[in-house]
């Protein structure tokens, strides 16, 4: 539910910043208000970019669960060794991992980790080789 939740916010925030760019560069088409809708625009990305180096932890983990919902090196189910720590994958999230060592705790990997990290997958382990 919060994974749909977060998706919805950030659909409409981006929907909401492409339509004030639009009214900003509809506006600096009118002679009068340029110099106003430059400033606006200008000052705009410079708030972008203090969000952007302040989210960036945030943003790296999001493009990291996708790219593990994408290739998929882990599921919901699979037993993993990760920096020297083992357990059942319980969940993932767009942000976090979940790992169940079996002891009646849960530790979190943030995704960036995970695809940054070596995980050793023991459920793929080929019994026969």
């Amino acid at each position: 539910r919060s994974t749909k939740t977060r998706l919805r916010f950030l659909r409409r925030l981006v929907f909401a910043i492409v339509l004030f760019v639009l009214a900003m560069i509809a506006l600096s088409q009118f002679t009068e208000l340029k110099r106003l809708a430059g400033g606006i625009l200008a000052s705009t990305a410079v708030l972008g970019l203090v969000v952007g180096f302040a989210a960036q932890h945030t943003i790296g983990n999001l493009v990291a669960g996708v790219q593990i919902a994408a290739s998929q090196p882990v599921r919901i189910g699979d037993r993993i060794c990760f920096d020297e720590r083992e357990g059942r994958v319980t969940d993932i999230t767009l942000s976090y991992t979940y790992v169940d060592p079996g002891d009646g705790s849960h530790f979190v990997i943030p995704n960036q980790l995970l695809v940054e990290g070596v995980v050793h997958n023991r459920s793929t382990e080929d019994t026969q080789a």
